[in-house]
């Protein structure tokens, strides 16, 4: 039947982090999209984190 189908979307892999925010590389006001760099626990390098936040800081 036409329209009965709903679009599925693929979902990225997730993974759970626990850090510090040491830049945040950009964020839109308008749209909350950021790109961080976080110092991640049990991570020897920064990891880079792309989401969304209605607001965020290095530091957090």
């Amino acid at each position: 039947m036409p329209g009965s189908m709903t679009p599925t979307a693929l979902a990225a892999p997730q993974e759970v982090l626990a850090g510090l925010v040491e830049r945040v590389t950009f964020h839109s006001e308008e749209s909350g999209f950021c790109v961080l760099r976080v110092k991640a626990r049990g991570r020897r390098d920064l990891v880079t984190v792309v989401g969304h936040a209605a607001s965020i800081s290095a530091g957090e």
